[in-house]
């Protein structure tokens, strides 16, 4: 698993020269500089031209666009307006994405630990339930939460979404999990 550092009690903010647009979930399932094929389905965005950026975008927007993935991604592209979505697109094609991690405490634990796959479905604060099937896992308690993601690698654990997450699981290690418990649990 590729790593990258962040601060676990605070959030990345992103920050591209003048644009506002938090791409941070979009980032958790198509890369940093949008170079991965999301979920290991998508196309690899970076590699597209802009006008087939725009066209899927728009397309998921209406609902008129992708596979197993579409009602995921016209959740996330809905609330952007055109212009937004033209301003996407071009933080895309200049690739100068810059991930700026804030501390806010002296006693923050900096650890080498990428939660990016994580935020785009569970919520930067993992307030949400994940697609509207997962328990709300910042609600759950450090043990709920590595018996889980344990489960999910060795395939014990999970419904709906078992195959999704246990591809996500199966990136972290023992330390990680241990970690990130820690971080989101009660």
């Amino acid at each position: 698993m590729k790593q990258s550092m962040i601060l676990l009690s605070t959030l990345s903010l992103l920050t591209i020269n003048s644009f506002s647009i938090d791409l941070h979930k979009c980032q958790g399932c198509h890369g940093k500089n949008f170079e991965k094929p999301a979920m290991n389905l998508s196309r690899i965005v970076k590699d597209l031209k802009e006008e087939e950026i725009k066209t899927a975008l728009q397309e998921y927007k209406h609902g008129s666009h992708g596979g197993s993935m579409q009602e995921v991604m016209q959740e996330q592209i809905s609330k952007f307006t055109d212009n937004e979505i033209d301003e996407i697109v071009k933080i895309i094609q200049e690739d100068n994405s810059t991930i700026k991690v804030p501390s806010t405490k002296e006693e923050d634990i900096l650890l080498e630990v990428s939660t990016d796959s994580c935020i785009s479905c569970h919520g930067e604060y993992f307030e949400k339930s994940a697609m509207g099937y997962s328990r709300i896992v910042n609600e759950m308690s450090k043990e709920d939460i590595k018996a889980s993601m344990n489960g999910y690698k060795n395939g014990t654990y999970g419904r709906e979404m078992k195959a999704l997450m246990s591809a996500q699981a199966l990136q972290f290690s023992e330390e990680e999990i241990e970690a990130l418990a820690k971080m989101i649990g009660k």
